[in-house]
């Protein structure tokens, strides 16, 4: 068991070396950005190589505005191929993954956020995988909020399980560590 915990910690400290070396920011604030009356928080990116070379674009929002909104356009200039709006659903432990024509932001006290069990955004065409830490801008396009151009980076997961990761690491919290599973 003490082997577990102690592998657990290299695993860790690796990451957080490595995430270093490629430039990651490993700061505990949230990266914020804001686009009309729709709050961004956490943009980021994960590399897929199958049949094409993709990126899957993930982030946290919330619309602070009077009226839903819908996210209706994605354009980034890396990506040669077709933007993909997916809604992912899990029936009988089975996944689902459909394309869909608009992400649809309600009005909300509470944050959003996109991730492969949910929705997400999927840019095609990439002539290679993109490297860890990797930095880029995209256009996201609101219907009622506008055009607005934010940079995304790519990571291995979501810079939120990062900062709970250090933040029970922080705590010597074990049983939180053990417990955390990156969000797809």
């Amino acid at each position: 068991m003490q082997i577990r915990f102690w592998v657990m910690g290299v695993v860790l400290a690796v990451a957080t070396m490595s995430a270093a070396a490629v430039g990651l920011d490993l700061a505990d604030e949230a990266e914020v950005h804001q686009i009309g009356q729709i709050r961004i928080v956490d943009p980021w990116s994960k590399s897929a190589v199958g049949a094409g070379h993709t990126a899957k674009l993930f982030f946290e929002f919330k619309n602070l505005g009077k009226e839903p909104d819908k996210l209706i356009g994605v354009r980034a200039d890396l990506a040669s191929g077709r933007t993909i709006f997916r809604a992912v659903d899990v029936k009988n432990v089975e996944r689902q993954v459909a394309a869909i024509e608009a992400i649809d932001i309600p009005l909300a006290d509470t944050t959003f956020e996109l991730t492969e069990v949910g929705y997400y955004i999927e840019l095609t065409g990439l002539e290679v995988p993109m490297l860890m830490g990797k930095r880029f801008p995209v256009e996201l396009d609101f219907e009622r909020a506008g055009k607005g151009t934010i940079e995304f980076a790519a990571r291995f997961h979501s810079p939120k399980l990062t900062r709970r990761i250090r933040e029970a690491a922080s705590r010597g919290d074990i049983e939180a560590l053990k417990a955390m599973r990156p969000v797809e």
